[in-house]
Formats: structure tokens, sequence, C-alpha cells
């Protein structure tokens, strides 16, 4: 699955089309607003007023895109985000609504089009990012905090609890993980999970060092090592760690 954001174009609209009807037909909420706050239907006034261009009646300036999948060429989600806070949306709206169109859950697309919306918010010059999600909304949760999202606190809003999570765009940095989605072999680990798996070390630089690399490898009665099973390298948190132990690597290279 290869997940773009895209602004609503006359191109697209038998792919909205399709999923606004797939979600009025499931009877389930809509989210984010923005995309059904008009008639799709009545496509050149949906388009032309799809996004808030100036603060008015409690609205602020917003931007929405729609998830495409480039292979399928079709939507499975929209994100809207919000320019800036006013006092509803600090407490329970945030910058970013998302929603997933009910066939594509649970396959790791609000993860990755959060991802691609936090992109945006960096192009927007937003440094910290809120989120707000229902507590029982378990997935959306998770897609957040997959994200970098923090849990600042729990509030109650029309009877429901409702988490705020902030994520700060600053503090992540982005040369200890990569991703190549469109390799063949992704990811190259049975069992990874493909919103965590980072490509960045696409040969682990740590085989040299045998029994001492700290992997989770094993010997075949060939005597190979086989790190079919270590992921070692794929995790970003492992980067501190895997950049300190080079040093081992240079000096084996030095003794050789």
């Amino acid at each position: 699955m290869r997940l773009k954001l895209v602004k609503l174009e006359p191109k697209y609209r038998e792919q909205l089309n399709a999923m606004m009807a797939e979600w009025y037909a499931s009877g389930e909420e809509i989210v984010p607003w923005s995309i059904c706050r008009l008639d799709y239907r009545d496509f050149d006034n949906y388009l032309a007023n799809l996004e808030v261009k100036e603060a008015a009646d409690g609205l602020v300036p917003d931007s929405t895109f729609f998830c495409l999948d480039e292979e399928r060429d079709i939507f499975v989600g929209a994100v809207n985000i919000r320019h800036c806070l006013n006092e509803r949306l600090l407490r329970s709206g945030g910058h970013i609504g998302d929603g997933v169109v009910p066939s594509q859950r649970r396959k790791g697309v609000a993860t990755r089009m959060i991802a691609l919306a936090l992109g945006e918010c960096r192009k927007l010059g937003i440094d910290r990012v809120l989120m707000v999600c229902d507590k029982d909304n378990v997935g959306s949760a998770k897609s957040i905090r997959n994200n970098g999202g923090v849990l600042e606190n729990e509030i109650e809003e029309d009877g429901v609890v409702e988490q705020r999570y902030w994520i700060d765009l600053k503090s992540q940095t982005h040369y200890d993980f990569f991703q190549n989605r469109e390799c063949e072999y992704f990811p190259c680990h049975k069992g990874a999970d493909p919103e965590r798996f980072s490509c960045l070390f696409c040969y682990c630089p740590l085989y040299c060092l045998g029994d001492k690399c700290g992997g989770a490898f094993r010997y075949t009665e060939k005597g190979i090592k086989d790190c079919s099973a270590c992921l070692k390298p794929h995790r970003r948190e492992n980067y501190p760690q895997i950049c300190a132990q080079m040093k081992d690597v240079l000096e084996l290279v030095r003794r050789k």
C-alpha cells in the first residue's frame, strides 16, 4: 500500500464519490467533519468551499487532504489540518482531524496518514501538534502514539472522556529513521511492524562483529550467522547504540 496526501481536484471526483458513498452506507460517523460539512455530490461547490480560508463562526483556516492509495487509485481516508487553535480546538479538537474509511481500517493506514499530515504541519510552521481522540478509541490512540504523541491529560466533553496528546515536531529527528516502502521486500523481516520498521541500515553494519553484535542472531548447522529474526538495526530506538558500536567495527577493520 503506497499512500500519499493529495488536495482534492476534479480528477479525483470518482475516488471521492466511492469513499463517501461507502462511508455514508456504513452508518458510521464520518471524520474529519470537514469532509462531510458540505454535500460532496455538488462537486463544484464542495471543491470551492472545502477549506476554510478565514477564521469565522468558530472555525479557523485549515487544509484538507485526502489519502490516496496510489497502487489501487482509491481514497482510503482524509485529514484536516487546522492552522491554529482557538479555545475550543485547544480543549478538544486539536490541530489534526483524521479518519479512515471503514473497509480500510486495521491496516496501518491511520499511522501512516498521521505521519504524512505531520509533514504538512511542518510546512505550515506548526512545531507542536495537538491531537485528541476518545479514550475508548484504542486504535486511534495507538496511531497517535506511534507518531510520537505524548498524553497530557484526559478531559470529559459532552459525557465522553477524551485524551489530549502533544507531538513535538522540533524534538523529532529525521536522520535516525528511513523507510523505502517501494522496496519489493519491505518489510524484509517476517512479522515486523511496517509502521515502525526502519530501512536505514538495510545491511546490518554490526554483522561482522559475530557474537558481539548484541542482536538476536543464531548460527546454522553450517556455521553461518543467521539474522533473519533480528530487528535491532531496524528499530529507531537502537540507532544510538548501533552508532556507539561502530567503534568496535572500525577497530576490527584496523586489526585486519
